[in-house]
């Protein structure tokens, strides 16, 4: 199973050695607007992507 990032409905193939935010740049997304998590774990975004990874990508909202 290939790595992958889920952001909402969009599933986005992530390459294993890349970190999460690199995966999310190539993508043309921001990192910082996600939250990553891991098998219900929250993880940084310079965490390597390993073979059959899946990462979910939660939208982070701000405002002042």
């Amino acid at each position: 199973m290939s790595p992958s990032i889920r952001i909402g409905n969009e599933v986005i193939e992530a390459s294993v050695g890349k970190t999460i935010e690199e995966s999310v740049r190539d993508a043309g997304r921001l990192p910082d607007a996600y939250l990553f998590v891991v098998d219900g774990r929250p993880v940084p975004m310079d965490t390597p992507i390993t073979d059959g990874m899946t990462v979910k990508a939660i939208k982070v909202a701000s405002g002042g």
